[in-house]
């Protein structure tokens, strides 16, 4: 997991290296072109180049910084990737501001020499910041990287003013002048793009929950282990390309040892099915149990099955006054060996079973484990839960009475 984060964190600073030398070329080259030909609309290119470059700075310094750990930031710099998409974000705004000023305020008029060189280098600008922009959105997807989506975004408005350019250019070449209604469509798209990145970047800041999709696939997780009751809270942020959580849970009773190694085990599978988790912290309480808890042995179908044959275990909560709680099946492979392990580590009090377990090992186990074994006749779950309900309720009335008897008794002899 380390090795992998470290490789990650080596690509996402060769991207963002890559990207600050792309930019620092092609403000070079815009730059000393434009001073050759004399164009106004190439030289603001060129300062626009000039504002990716300082982008770029920021994503690679923030990119570097952001994985850092000191004793005063404990938890990383992680956000740092967060507030460079923001400050790019601003620069999107400003490039949009200076594309739209240049096409409509604009009144200055000079002649433009040399035009096929100047046409020649806007289209090495597109055809470099097009490739690269499109190859940085894959890398930031695949390292779930903010900075590097927001710089691979200004990359991409940069290949869209070059269009403007270029457009332009051609006109100018043929005795047109189309550029300004392009400029402005293309600002549009621009304010766009920086407006997700800025509200994106500032949710993060704000530490705005995980997506629903996201927080509902932990809990699928969790849920999937058969020692959690339930999920009494659960929270989850993002900072940079990492995500925390905080859960609290409802655990059946174990030891001490094992409810570690339980929380253990759910904080694994949480990191194995979802990307860039950095930690997971689990508060836990033991079920306070009153009543009954019953496993029932069943197939797909809920007719009640033996320990060899059984697929899912529905586990039933029922309290003192006879109302019942059913929980979600809890799906397992036909083994009886596996099946003795997960009933005598769940916390229950009694297993409804067509037959008795064959295996003198599994028998041992579940009465170590304090677990009867109810063999019934019923085929169904319902019946068989309406079979144990009824034993259950008369158990509590002649327990109240013999309970009351004693009480009465012991008030004659004071």
């Amino acid at each position: 997991m380390i090795q992998e984060r470290n490789t990650d964190q080596k690509l996402k600073e060769r991207w963002a290296l890559g990207s600050l030398i792309l930019n620092a070329s092609l403000t070079v080259l815009k730059f000393v072109v434009a001073l050759i030909t004399g164009s106004l609309a190439l030289m603001a290119e060129a300062v626009h180049s000039f504002s990716d470059l300082i982008a770029s700075v920021i994503s690679l310094i923030s990119v570097k910084l952001a994985a850092k750990k000191t004793s005063e930031f404990p938890y990383g710099l992680y956000k740092l990737e967060n507030l460079a998409s923001v400050v790019i974000s601003l620069f999107l705004f400003l490039a949009a501001y200076e594309i739209i000023k240049e096409a409509f305020f604009s009144h200055e008029h000079q002649e433009i020499k040399h035009t096929e060189l100047a046409i020649a280098v806007m289209l090495i600008t597109m055809v470099s910041t097009f490739v690269y922009s499109r190859l940085e959105i894959k890398a930031a997807e695949r390292l779930n990287s903010p900075a590097l989506m927001a710089d691979a975004h200004h990359i991409w408005a940069d290949f869209l003013s070059s269009v403007i350019v270029l457009v332009g250019l051609v006109g100018t070449y043929l005795g047109y002048n189309l550029d300004k209604y392009a400029a402005g469509i293309v600002a549009l798209f621009i304010i766009h793009s920086g407006w997700e990145i800025f509200s994106s970047g500032l949710k993060v800041l704000l530490d705005v929950s995980l997506e629903k999709e996201e927080i509902e696939k932990i809990k699928k997780i969790i849920y999937s282990h058969p020692a959690v009751v339930d999920i009494k809270n659960i929270r989850g942020r993002a900072a940079g390309s990492f995500k925390f959580l905080d859960v609290e849970l409802l655990l059946h009773n174990f030891s001490l040892r094992e409810t570690h190694r339980i929380v253990d085990e759910i904080e694994k599978n949480i990191k194995k099915e979802i990307p860039n988790i950095d930690s997971v912290f689990i508060h836990y309480e033991p079920v306070r149990q009153q009543g009954l808890r019953i496993a029932f042995l069943v197939d797909e179908n809920k007719n009640i099955r033996d320990f060899k044959t059984a697929t899912q275990i529905i586990i039933v909560d029922v309290s003192e006054d006879g109302s019942t709680q059913i929980n979600n099946p809890l799906e397992i492979e036909p083994d009886e060996d596996t099946l003795g392990d997960i009933l005598s580590k769940i916390n229950i009090d009694v297993v409804v079973s067509s037959l008795h377990p064959q295996k003198f090992t599994v028998r041992w186990k579940l009465t170590k484990a304090g677990v009867m074994v109810w063999e019934t006749d019923k085929t169904k779950f319902e019946d068989a839960l309406k079979e144990i309900i009824n034993s259950y309720k008369e158990f509590v009335k002649q327990k109240e009475k013999t309970d009351g008897s004693k009480d009465t008794g012991r008030d004659r002899r004071v």
